[in-house]
């Protein structure tokens, strides 16, 4: 009897031990369902409620963004308000403002699509609330959020010793600018100063590495130019920005201290630009203390002649005509091309819609054939819907006119050609941060049942390449575009990669040119 008692002792004993092993084999390998409360402590013994209201604050474009978040007891987001004291943008950062928190609360994540033309402000909203939620003792990756990697900016200090030597004066010229100016300068030129850093394009071809070599101060522009020019640059040409200052800010006044303190040889200002006029106000004191001022005009009236005619004129200035002469000649060819097709002459031409910096609520800015990449448009053979409207007031001489909404629709254009939506200017390539647009404007109301839509005639391109040396590029990939048929054996893309590789010191991708919105939305 009292074997079977043993026997019996050790079988329940056997299968207690084999239950345990069972139970814990199934919590190693199933995953139960983890409430918000379970991910920030996974060992309370008991619930922990959540609920309350909590702040968080993250950098927004124009300082810093605060949010309250209200959570209920399993940390379930059920309110965001976001302080009145922000400084983003009207219009623009305030669209985002006004959105993004209640899709947060809809979708119980802050992985939610960003508000085009607002970026920066949707990030810092989703940064505040997951910054709140930490406050809360949550994880905000349970709710899909992923903190951006900021890259620490690379800074140069400046050095006086680094700055260029002035070499002996050996001659004198008289040079006419596109203003009709006559200006003197003193030969050879050991240091040069620019309105804005992309005019540097138009150096490089004629000066390669020492384009920065001689560099010694650019104005800001409203893309960050300074700060992305050397984050391409100086890994390929060395610490430039050693002997570098800044002389202004973005349509700003020039900093008129900076401009003495750093002596260029000449100032080259791009007269289509405000600089124009604040260079003109500072140009008796500059004249004074012998730096002259040569105003340059791209992309000026006549897009097809006015990179030539500011090559030529640099070519003189740094004594590198030959050079001038060579870049220049192949920049006529590719005009020649597109003349070559008689595009003024059809009586088909694709109708076309240009707009800058537009998004889904509210339409950008656009140009009637008269200026900017209205310009480029007309060369390539498009019909502006800009132009019955505007061209003949005085506003169509320039940028900053709107269209009607209903106006747009009903014209219903063949192709619509945006800019200053996209990627950035000189921030296609490794040293760069790039940020990815939404590209939402074909979302509008009514935009669904447009040719240019319906098609996939929706393109956006890089919005500085219009006033850029680069301008051939978009009047050629634009005249593709609109008449594939004539330019069937034309690759703009080729012509770009040819120039670049015979006259810049990098490749062509370093900026993305020209990219359909259709791809990118999907």
């Amino acid at each position: 009897m009292k074997r079977f008692a043993a026997i019996l002792l050790a079988a329940i004993l056997l299968l207690m031990t084999l239950a345990s092993c069972a139970a814990n084999d199934t919590g190693a390998n199933q995953s139960p369902d983890v409430s918000a409360s379970d991910v920030a402590s996974p060992e309370a013994s008991e619930p922990v409620s959540y609920a309350g209201t909590y702040t968080g604050t993250a950098a927004g474009y124009h300082g810093d963004v605060t949010v309250s978040v209200e959570l209920d007891a399993d940390g379930k987001i059920i309110n965001i308000d976001v302080g009145k004291d922000h400084n983003e943008s009207e219009g623009v950062g305030t669209i985002a403002i006004e959105q993004l928190p209640g899709a947060i609360v809809d979708a119980q994540v802050l992985d939610i699509d960003m508000v085009s033309g607002a970026t920066i402000t949707s990030k810092a909203l989703s940064a505040a609330v997951a910054a709140a939620l930490g406050s809360a003792g949550l994880d905000p990756a349970a709710y899909g959020f992923t903190a951006v990697e900021v890259k620490e900016a690379k800074t140069v200090e400046f050095n006086p010793d680094a700055m260029p030597e002035k070499a002996p004066i050996t001659d004198t010229i008289v040079v006419t600018d596109v203003k009709g100016r006559e200006v003197s300068i003193d030969l050879p030129i050991s240091t040069y100063a620019i309105s804005t850093m992309d005019v540097i394009d138009y150096m490089i071809p004629l000066l390669g590495e020492d384009a920065f070599n001689m560099l010694v101060a650019s104005g800001q522009d409203g893309g960050g130019g300074i700060e992305r020019y050397s984050s391409l640059y100086m890994p390929i040409v060395g610490p430039y920005m050693e002997h570098f200052g800044q002389i202004s800010e973005h349509n700003a006044p020039f900093d008129l201290e900076m401009l003495l303190a750093m002596d260029p040889d000449v100032l080259i200002v791009n007269s289509a630009m405000a600089a124009h006029k604040y260079a003109m106000e500072v140009e008796p004191l500059l004249t004074e203390a012998g730096i002259p001022i040569v105003l340059i005009d791209v992309p000026g009236k006549s897009i097809d002649t006015s990179a030539q005619q500011t090559l030529k004129l640099l070519g003189q200035i740094f004594q590198k005509e030959d050079r001038a002469a060579e870049v220049t000649s192949f920049i006529d060819e590719q005009y020649a091309l597109i003349a070559s097709k008689n595009l003024d002459e059809k009586t088909d031409k694709p109708t076309v819609y240009y707009e800058k910096s537009g998004y889904s609520e509210v339409y950008g800015s656009t140009s009637t054939s008269a200026s900017g990449w209205g310009l480029l448009i007309a060369l390539a053979g498009g019909d502006n819907i800009a132009d019955p409207l505007l061209l003949d007031g005085a506003s169509g001489q320039g940028g900053g006119n709107t269209l009607d909404p209903e106006y747009v629709i009903e014209a219903d254009p063949d192709f619509v050609i945006t800019s200053g939506a996209g990627g950035g200017w000189m921030d296609n390539h490794e040293n760069a941060t790039l940020s990815v647009p939404s590209f939402d404007i074909i979302n509008r109301t009514g935009w669904n049942d447009l040719q240019a839509v319906k098609d996939g005639n929706v393109y956006e391109l890089a919005h500085a390449m219009s006033r850029s040396i680069f301008s051939f590029y978009g009047c050629l990939e634009l005249a593709s575009l609109f008449y594939p048929e004539d330019f069937a054996d034309t690759d703009a893309d080729a012509v770009m990669d040819e120039f670049f590789d015979r006259f810049m010191l990098v490749d062509s991708d370093i900026t993305i040119w020209c990219q359909s919105v259709n791809e990118v939305i999907g």
